[in-house]
């Protein structure tokens, strides 16, 4: 090796970065992090308020479609949870845990349950208007998405029997 150069050959745009930089940018990324982190709890906490206005109307007979009212309260119930569910997992990161996947597909199971309910209150809706056939568009989707409530009930059990807990 020839003297003065060393093992790593840097080119001198790297070789004239400050030791800082890598420390800002986590910093960056952290401060993106809690600004997102708490952005998802005001909207929680927004749709929370929102869901006892609803609930208030349910309980006080109020509304004229009950059904639909539930659905609705049911659905921003779900979606809060979502919500909380990805503030969680943004918590995590800026506390430097490894990631896990079972967040996302806790997220994905709810978004799914929350469609399943939207279709349910679609068919009952439609099927009070007229009849049609047993094996409709929105039937097939309630199928299929039953199979892929079951594929995630699989893989969190999965995932919660075989992986450690990282905390954090």
């Amino acid at each position: 090796m020839e003297e003065g150069k060393s093992t790593h050959d840097l080119s001198p745009a790297r070789a004239q970065l400050p030791r800082w930089m890598p420390l800002a940018l986590l910093w960056a990324e952290r401060a993106v992090f809690f600004v997102v982190g708490v952005l998802l709890f005001l909207a929680a906490l927004a749709l929370a308020g929102r869901s006892l206005q609803l609930l208030a109307g349910l309980l006080s007979g109020s509304v004229s479609d009950t059904v639909s009212s539930t659905a609705q309260f049911l659905d921003m119930i779900l979606l809060i949870l979502m919500i909380v569910e990805i503030a969680y997992t943004v918590s995590l990161s800026l506390r430097g845990a490894m990631l896990r996947a079972q967040p996302f597909l806790i997220v994905g199971l709810i978004a799914v349950i929350r469609r399943v309910l939207v279709l349910t209150v679609q068919e009952v809706r439609d099927r009070g208007a007229a009849t049609g056939p047993w094996v409709s568009r929105p039937n097939i989707e309630l199928g299929v998405l039953a199979l892929v409530v079951m594929v995630f009930v699989v893989a969190i059990y999965l995932l919660r029997n075989h992986e450690p807990m990282h905390e954090g």
